[in-house]
């Protein structure tokens, strides 16, 4: 099978899968899932393909991004133990035994296209696999696994991984950062806590860096891997950084361990070798209510959308956190949750301040004793600054930071335990989604800093926790989610299933989506078309939806044209040229005019005819009212509107009870919304106009009865009425008649009428008739209808009809029916008394009793027990005597019984407390009949012990507490003070203690009432307690002082009264506009004085206390017990002022010192603040140091003084709790705000000694003025010294900083005259290496991707043909079918899920299968152009057709374009363009250039322009090949690092081969051949390379001393020389290092402490090799060599010019063949343009610039601009970052060229842009000849062209 055929087979099955995909898509949240056969552990999604890879218990899965199973590999079980080591034999009698392996750590390696898996077993080893193909392991060379221990080795120990830069080379490769929990274990201390490890060959997974003494890894100490367990959560790189979030023991010893645990983080630097720059700090997520959530679950680096950003300070990176806080709950744990976030920029910053707390002497040690057991101490003296290049101190390495990074949480889950966090942007909103332990997914909106809610709870797999890894898909629309047992794919959004406006933007408050009102429907705001217009798109902040705010009329009668005016709220503006219309119903829509000043429309009623199918048999009838968009056809806002309908009414009174304007003609029988109408059309009618004009039945005055009637029973029916007609001439009389419900017919009777004496009223006597149902139920409702004249209906009334029968369907039941129904026993069952044939019954059958209550009462008797039964009781005589309980007898309430089911007696005196049952005896004609309850009864004897307090005001509500035994005995319950009601509290008595409220007690003399004894009754027991309660008299209050108040409250009131202390707890409140504050609790001193906190200030859904920033004027009530004259204060005291100001809230300010550190030299402490004393009094605020007061002096607006204490005291807050900085904390309290000010750090200062005649000053009255300006003057000359030397220092900096300018300008100017045309003859024109037809296709049909799936051998059948072979070829016969495919491909394009990235695989895999059918795939082509273009030419902007790859066809056709242009490009147009790339590469080498940055001295690219001076030589080396004595020359510069020298060399020795073929750069070391036998390896890094200050340089050719002519040979790579020596040999290669280097002039005063400190600094330190990074070590030094030397980058610029002009000649040439319309251009082009103006004109284009730009578009931008950026793609080269840079500088050259626009440019334009700003022009003419040239080429004929595709197919 060919490559053809496999690729028609991969598109077939792609398509298929798609569309079976799409079509099983529920409507639902989740969407697919898979179900794992192992216990799931880890997920990672690859984000250039999107497949998910899941690691389990002993299993691996490769699944697709529908979660369909791709590979699965096994990984377990083994044979192992943790006793044993990795290989080898166990020792100690350990034994290896059938092992699970629990997956630990799965991460995809990117650059190596590798999926690292570490597992738990063979103490954590790792594994890589084909990240295409798991299956396939990668395996090291003469290697089968890896022997180095990574991860952890048990099921429940924790490791973090992730992959990021590190040593050696951050900038050109990454390692894999591990962190692990401990374990126990004899081989566990080769694994440290967290390492940074190789992924490079030769290295896999071990150290990145190792020395003797220092590693890049962190290590616990032996005394503390067994007590301190640090468990790893997350970790993430930023911004130069490695992070983990970790939890960690708060306290190091052993004895402090129940101090519990905190969240700290920590960051180790990329370019730390040895991990010297490994810190600390803690990480407090603390709530607004003081709760601390201080254990980390879960955490995510994420970036915010808009909104959020702007409330962090315009900071979008974030560390969302989720913590959670574990307490006790009424006996149970309860888990409560918090997610807080903090700013990256946060983070940064108190990383910088912690080290430099350490720095600048404020903290002494550096911490971390766990890992750091020597030299803890902090640098004395330093003044280092530290930034956020700081990369640690060799010197001073490790450091704790004692100051956490606190912050409140945005949102709280109560009794939640969160599991996992994702977070991701929509528009300007950020979303979190969280994983509960329930198998929950919240959906949480985070609207700023600090304020979150949650929107949505979707269950994912409940009962079953869902674990911390969970990732988007490529495009963010779903979220895979992962529980122990199973991977679901959930839809972020789900804005389809909200149908209304107000579930979509108000409801739902779903940021992803809003109401789409011109399309009435929700939808993300990119599924609604012109969404950006006012009111088109209404977002989840709405608090309103578009809909009618008034229609007038709202109703009108049927058969009136009218005009209706519909006022609309919200209504869109539509587009230009639409409009609206109105709807009603299904009648024909009615244009709408637009009303003027408000927003409306007025519209014309419709004829009824087009509405009569919605008549009903109401009197009205609603159709709803819509407003249809003109331009979307669509209704977005209805209403109901009402036709009504008198006519329909057949009686009076409903006609005159109807809401319409009606009236009813009585004789006509008829009711008409026309009063007119009824004398028009019958003359001498009667009209009715009032219900009490209309003929109906009526009640006698003061009676109410109902109709009975039994059924079959004969019965007459008397009705009295009013208004009754008198009929006329031919009319018929009144008839009855009845309709039982659910009969068809109703039984009919005459009836006649009885005119009643003296009354203007008649009695209707319907005829005696038996009135029958069928039903078998107790009673039945009937309609009786009196009418006259056939027709015409008087009134209607409900009678009831019943069987007694079924009302007695048992004994009890009939003798106990109500009289009224006449029932009777009789015959064994229950009939009307007069159809009794037998003589009636009347006793039933034994008793029985259910229950009883109360259970307990007093032994005095008198509890009423209600006892519950069946056949207890036909009457209370027939038990009267026979009810007895605990066998005392018990009087039955025969007032209070239900017949056979409920009976209530009253128990007896029993003398003393006894148990026993209750017995009841029913009497009856025969024999008694007994039952006795299973529960038994108990009397008790209630005692008082005493009762508190003894003193209440008059108007009573004070609660007394009563203690004593049995309180809570029998059924009622009362308290008295003499005769004074206490009303007990029922639900809250227990067996020792009650609760009763006081009653009001009568007023006396003088005004003290006092009671003498407290009495209970318990029923009939009464128990007395002999004591005085006394009543006071109400409290007043006369005074309250002061009246104003912050927001906040708090600010204590004196408030001043009469009699306080008699209620208990008195509480005040503020209302205000009608809202009530919370209440406060006060405090009262005495009978006349208490303490009142302010209350807050009363909020509503208008006012914000926190946005209100006027004063405000509310009223001061209190709750006093029953007081009710206090609670309205200007109601009962008018003379009282009660009316308190609330003002803003103060604010102190934290300390601005560095670190909120104040030093205090002895006199007063200033805080700074705002609003200080708008409220508040030096004796409002508290301010505390440490433990101590501070006495406050002073309290201005924005100042606040007070006096600490002489002595500094403890370092401790004010609860005495130690602070992080060993410092006491300044705390600021003013009624219930809180503000922690900062720490307070005591300068002890000599006393000052004031001169003699100061002292006279003094005495004499002086003394102070003098001291004060002696303090002026002593400020003043210091302030003056320090502005001289900051004067001499900035004019030194400004000398040498011209100088240097002077230096650039003389160097760049001489640049520009040097002869630059001797280029061509460095370069290699022959020998081009270009790329094979099929790596070719490859990379621009599939860039990247580097095994596609039609690469491979296709998998070999049997001779017999099978199903899908047969079913293959039949969809290659429909490919082959051009409807087909056009339908398919539209069918695509329209699911939502279709990817840009599915578009682009379609399109390629389209075109490889009809890679021999160009002709074919040319019809294709053309087809879907011309939808394209019809598409385009309805849009504003067709010109942008083509500009992006947003549809198959785009990239369809940038595939038949590279097709079609192969041989024009390796025959033609690639020699100029391999040229100009030579000649970039050339002028880029030709100069220093970084290794590590990649900034180049001659460059085209600002951003990777070098800025600095960088002195070099230009060095001759001779290359010894091999054996032969021949040399070759190459030139390279000293300043080159030995990897750039062997590029070179490299470069020339293999000058015509193609890059895929040559040797490695890593497979050849570079040696120096000196003198007789000396050799020696040149490494970019040994034991010689210089260093300090954490940093190391690469070393340079320079480094080695290597001369001009210097002879050296390429070798291939040795091991030993690599880290695997022998100790031995080690020593003797470092001797021999040593000498030679002797030999060659490095002294050996140099040498030897180089390598000495290499070995002592190995690891850890950043690498640099022409710039070195600014360094803050190195403020302090000022030699001639640090970098703080000035340099201004724009005198560096005339570089770029120098860079131009050398390369200027190739980059015009490359412009000139390219847009040459010569006779070697393939007639594709002129075929595509000729086409393109065709259609321009068929759709009537009129613009010019529309058809050319669809030319540029097609050929330059998605061909040309393509492999100018990517000469890879074309040739088998390597492109290095300095290269790429500068290609792409000439490529958006090319792009403004063929651009169409104008492009403006000025000073501050980029400079790139500035570079080729003059020759744009005359590439634009080129451009414009180009297509002038073309359009005059003779057309090509379609026979040409199938001939050209049939030759480009046979090539293909």
């Amino acid at each position: 099978m060919d490559v053809c055929t496999r690729c028609r087979h991969a598109l077939q099955l792609y398509a298929v899968l798609q569309l079976l995909t799409w079509s099983a898509v529920p409507a639902a949240h989740i969407y697919q899932l898979y179900e794992g056969e192992s216990e799931l552990k880890h997920m990672t999604v690859d984000k250039t393909t999107g497949n998910i890879y899941l690691g389990g218990v002993n299993r691996i899965y490769q699944l697709d991004e529908d979660l369909s199973v791709i590979y699965k590999v096994q990984t377990g079980p083994h044979n192992d133990s943790v006793y044993c080591p990795m290989v080898g034999s166990c020792i100690n009698g350990a034994e290896r035994l059938p092992t699970d392996d629990h997956n630990k750590i799965l991460v995809i390696n990117y650059a190596a296209g590798e999926l690292v898996v570490c597992g738990s077993i063979y103490q954590g080893r790792c594994e890589r696999h084909h990240l295409s193909d798991i299956t396939k392991r990668v395996l090291p060379p003469n290697e089968q696994t890896t022997v180095q221990p990574v991860a952890a080795n048990n099921a429940t120990a924790t490791t973090v991984a992730f992959i990021a830069p590190g040593v050696p080379d951050p900038g050109m490769i990454n390692v894999l950062y591990v962190a692990t929990s401990l374990t126990p274990g004899l081989y566990r201390h080769r694994v440290p806590s967290l390492a940074s490890r190789s992924l490079q060959a030769g290295k896999m997974f071990d150290l990145a860096s190792k020395g003797i003494s220092k590693s890049s890894s962190v290590v616990i100490l032996d005394e503390y891997r067994d007590v301190f367990h640090v468990e790893y959560k997350a970790g993430f790189h930023f911004e130069g950084f490695s992070y983990f979030v970790q939890v960690q023991p708060r306290s190091l010893e052993r004895e402090h361990l129940e101090q519990g645990h905190i969240t700290k983080i920590s960051r180790i630097c990329d370019h730390d070798e040895n991990y010297d720059s490994y810190t600390e700090i803690e990480l407090q997520c603390i709530g607004k209510d003081g709760t601390v959530y201080s254990l980390a679950q879960a955490a995510i680096l994420a970036e915010t959308g808009r909104h959020l950003a702007e409330s962090f300070g315009n900071k979008k990176d974030v560390l969302a956190t989720l913590f959670v806080n574990s307490r006790l709950v009424n006996g149970r744990e309860q888990v409560d949750s918090a997610l807080c976030l903090f700013a990256m920029k946060d983070v940064q910053r108190m990383f910088r301040e912690n080290i430099q707390m350490c720095y600048n002497g404020t903290v002494s040690e550096r911490g971390l004793g766990y890992i750091n057991r020597f030299d803890k101490g902090c640098p004395s003296g330093s003044n280092k600054l530290i930034d956020d290049t700081f990369c640690g101190d060799v010197a001073r390495p490790l450091l704790e930071g004692q100051a956490p990074l606190r912050t409140t949480p945005v949102l709280t889950f109560s009794d939640i335990n969160a599991t996992s966090i994702a977070i991701t942007t929509t528009g300007p909103f950020t979303v979190a989604f969280t994983g509960t332990d329930e198998g929950y997914l919240k959906k949480i909106f985070i609207k700023s800093a600090t304020n979150a809610f949650e929107f949505e709870k979707v269950p994912v797999d409940p009962g079953f926790a869902i674990l911390p890894d969970m990732h988007f898909d490529k495009q963010h629309a779903y979220l895979y989610v992962m529980s122990t047992s199973k991977v679901s794919k959930v839809k972020v959004q789900e804005c389809d299933l909200y149908e209304t406006c107000e579930d979509c933007s108000i409801g739902a408050r779903d940021p992803y989506c809003g109401w789409c009102t011109l399309e009435s429907r929700c939808s993300t705001r990119g599924r609604c078309s012109n969404a950006n217009s006012t009111d088109r798109w209404i977002s989840a902040e709405a608090k309103m939806c578009v809909q009618f705010s008034q229609i007038i009329p709202s109703n009108i009668p049927v058969g009136n044209a009218n005009k209706v005016e519909l006022r609309v709220n919200r209504l869109p503006l539509p587009s230009p040229g639409y409009g609206y219309s109105c709807v009603f119903g299904t009648a024909a829509p009615v244009p709408a005019k637009t009303l003027r000043n408000i927003p409306g429309l007025l519209c014309d009623t419709p004829p009824m005819e087009e509405l009569s199918m919605f008549a009903g048999d109401g009197d009205h009838f609603s159709v709803p009212l819509y407003v249809r968009s003109m331009e979307t056809g669509v209704d977005f806002v209805s209403h109901m509107f009402t036709f009504y309908n008198c006519s329909v009414h057949e009686a009076c009174m409903p006609c005159m009870q109807s809401r319409w304007s009606c009236s009813w003609c009585m004789y006509s029988n008829r009711c008409t919304n026309d009063p007119n109408q009824c004398a028009a059309d019958n003359p001498g009618e009667l009209l009715v106009s009032r219900a009490s004009q209309c003929a109906r039945f009526i009640q006698p005055e003061g009676q109410h009865y109902e109709t009975l009637l039994p059924s079959g029973q004969p019965q007459a029916i008397s009705m009295l009425s009013t208004n009754l007609p008198q009929p006329r001439l031919g009319d018929t009389g009144y008839q009855c008649l009845v309709h039982v419900d659910g009969e068809a017919e109703p039984q009919v009777t005459s009836a006649r009428i009885l005119r009643q004496p003296d009354s203007e009223n008649q009695t209707i006597l319907c005829s005696e008739t038996a009135y029958t149902y069928r039903e078998n139920v107790q009673e039945i409702s009937a309609t009786l209808t009196v009418v006259w004249n056939d027709r015409h209906r008087v009134d209607s009334t409900m009678v009831t009809l019943y069987k007694c029968s079924e009302l007695g369907r048992d004994c009890s039941r009939c003798l106990t029916r109500a009289n009224k129904y006449q029932c009777s026993w009789c015959g064994g069952a229950c009939s009307f008394s007069s159809a009794c044939r037998d003589k009636p019954r009347n006793f039933c059958p034994e008793p029985r009793i259910s229950d009883f209550s109360p259970k307990t009462g007093p032994i005095e008797g008198g509890t009423l027990v209600t006892v519950w039964g069946s056949n207890l009781l036909i009457h209370p005589s027939d038990i009267i005597n026979g009810t007895s309980i605990a066998g005392m007898h018990c009087t039955v309430q025969e007032q209070d019984y239900d017949i056979s089911t409920r009976v209530v007696c009253q128990t007896g005196y029993s003398g003393k407390e006894r148990t026993g049952p209750i017995t009841v005896v029913r009497r009856n004609s025969r024999r008694p009949l007994e039952t006795t309850s299973v529960e038994q009864f108990k009397y008790l004897d209630p005692q008082i012990v005493q009762i508190v307090p003894l003193i209440g005001p008059r108007s009573g509500g004070t609660r007394l507490n009563v203690t004593g035994r049995n309180l809570n005995v029998g059924g009622v319950i009362k308290a008295y003070l003499d005769d004074l009601a206490c009303e007990v509290e029922r639900t809250s008595a227990t067996s020792t203690s009650v609760v009763c409220i006081t009653s009001a007690a009568p007023s006396t003399e003088q005004g003290v009432y006092i009671t003498s004894r407290f009495v209970m009754t318990f029923d009939l027991a009464e128990r007395a307690l002999v004591r005085e309660f006394t009543y006071t008299q109400d409290p007043n209050i006369t005074h309250i002082s002061p009246l104003r108040s912050f927001y906040s409250g708090g600010r204590m009131l004196t408030v001043h009264g009469t009699f306080l202390t008699s209620i208990q707890q008195p509480r005040i409140f503020s209302t205000f506009q009608q809202k009530k504050s919370a209440e406060m609790v006060c405090s009262v001193l005495n009978m006349t004085v208490m303490l009142c906190p302010s209350p807050p200030m009363p909020t509503s859904s208008r006012f914000r206390r926190e946005t209100i920033t006027t004063d405000t004027t509310a009223e001061i009530g209190f709750i006093m017990d029953d007081v009710l004259s206090v609670n309205n204060l200007s109601w009962f005291f008018p003379n009282v002022d009660a009316s308190i100001v609330y003002v803003p809230n103060p604010l102190y300010k934290p300390f601005h010192e560095d670190a909120n550190t104040k030093l205090y030299r002895g006199d007063s402490l200033i805080i700074e603040g705002e609003n200080l004393n708008l409220a508040s009094d030096t004796h409002d605020v508290r301010v505390t140091v440490g433990r101590q007061l501070c006495n406050v002096t002073s309290l201005a607006e924005t100042q606040l003084v007070c006096i600490p204490s002489a002595t500094q005291p403890a370092g401790v807050d004010e609860n005495g709790h130690e602070t992080t900085k060993l410092l006491p904390m300044v705390i600021v309290h003013v009624g219930s705000l809180q503000f922690d000010i900062g720490y307070l750090q005591y300068e002890v200062i000599e006393p000052y000694k004031l001169p003699e005649y100061a002292i006279g000053a003094i005495a004499a009255g002086g003394g102070f003025l003098v001291l004060v300006t002696l303090v002026v003057l002593l400020v003043y000359r210091r302030k003056s010294s320090q502005a001289e030397r900051e004067y001499k220092r900035i004019q030194i900096q400004m000398d040498t900083l011209e100088s240097n300018v002077r230096s650039e300008c003389k160097q760049a100017f001489a640049e520009l005259q040097t002869d630059m045309t001797d280029i061509t003859k460095d370069l290699v024109a022959t020998g081009i290496p270009f790329l094979d037809h099929k790596s070719y296709v490859m990379k621009v049909f599939f860039p990247g991707v580097v095994d596609h799936p039609i690469l491979r051998r296709p998998v070999m059948r049997d001779s017999k043909r099978s199903n899908f072979d047969s079913a293959m070829i039949q969809f290659e016969q429909l490919l082959n079918n051009r409807t087909f495919l056009l339908v398919l491909i539209n069918t695509l394009e329209n699911q939502r899920t279709f990817s840009i990235r599915d578009k682009v695989n379609v399109a390629s895999l389209l075109m490889i299968a009809f890679i021999n059918k160009m002709d074919y795939a040319t019809e294709i082509l053309k087809s879907l152009l011309r939808m394209l273009i019809a598409r385009s030419v309805d849009k504003k902007h067709p010109q942008l057709m083509l500009r992006r790859t947003e549809s198959v066809v785009e990239k369809m056709l940038t595939n038949w374009m590279s097709l079609c242009m192969y041989t024009y490009l390796r025959e033609y147009a690639g020699r100029p363009m391999f040229m100009l790339f030579k000649a970039i590469k050339h002028q880029v080498e030709k100069g220093p250039v970084d290794y590590v940055t990649s900034d180049a001295r001659y460059t085209l690219s600002e951003d990777r322009l070098l800025l600095e001076k960088t002195d070099h030589t230009v060095l001759t080396v001779y290359l010894v090949q091999g054996d032969s004595s021949e040399y070759m020359q190459v030139r390279v510069l000293d300043c080159d690092t030995v990897s750039q020298a062997k590029c070179k060399i490299l470069d020339a020795l293999y000058k015509n081969t193609p890059f895929s073929i040559r040797p490695s750069l890593h497979e050849v070391d570079l040696e120096w051949r000196h003198g007789r036998g000396g050799h020696l390896v040149l490494c970019d890094e040994d034991m010689t390379s210089e260093g300090g200050c954490g940093w190391r340089r690469i070393n340079r050719l320079k480094h080695y001393n290597v001369t001009d002519n210097a002879v050296m040979a390429l070798v291939p790579r040795q091991n030993q020389l690599n880290g695997r020596m022998t100790m031995n040999g080690s020593q003797n290669y470092h001797n021999s290092t040593l000498n030679h280097l002797h030999n060659l002039g490095f002294p050996k005063s140099l040498t030897t402490p180089i390598l000495q400190a290499t070995d002592e600094e190995k690891g850890g330190s950043k690498v640099w090799h022409l710039v070195k990074p600014m360094d803050e070590s190195s403020n302090g030094n000022k030699d001639k060599h640090n970098h703080n030397k000035a340099h201004i980058s724009e005198i560096f610029l005339t570089r770029l010019l120098a860079t131009k002009g050398t390369i200027q000649k190739f980059v015009d040439d490359f412009f000139q063949t390219v847009l040459s319309a010569n006779k070697v251009l393939p007639i594709t082009v002129k075929y595509l343009f000729d086409f393109l103006d065709e259609e321009s004109v068929r759709h009537q284009i009129c613009d010019p610039d529309v058809a050319l730009a669809w030319k540029s578009n097609s050929l330059p931008l998605r061909f040309w601009v393509n492999f100018i950026k990517n000469p890879d793609f074309v040739f088998d080269i390597h492109k290095t970052n300095a290269v790429d840079s500068s290609l792409s500088v000439i490529a958006q050259t090319f792009m403004d060229s063929c651009s169409t626009s104008e492009h403006r440019l000025g000073k501050d334009s980029p400079s790139n842009k500035l570079l080729y700003a003059k020759d744009i022009p005359k590439y634009k003419a080129m451009v414009n000849k180009f297509y002038c040239d073309i359009r005059e080429l003779p057309s090509v004929s379609d026979q040409q062209m199938n001939t050209h595709l049939a030759e480009i197919s046979r090539v293909n």
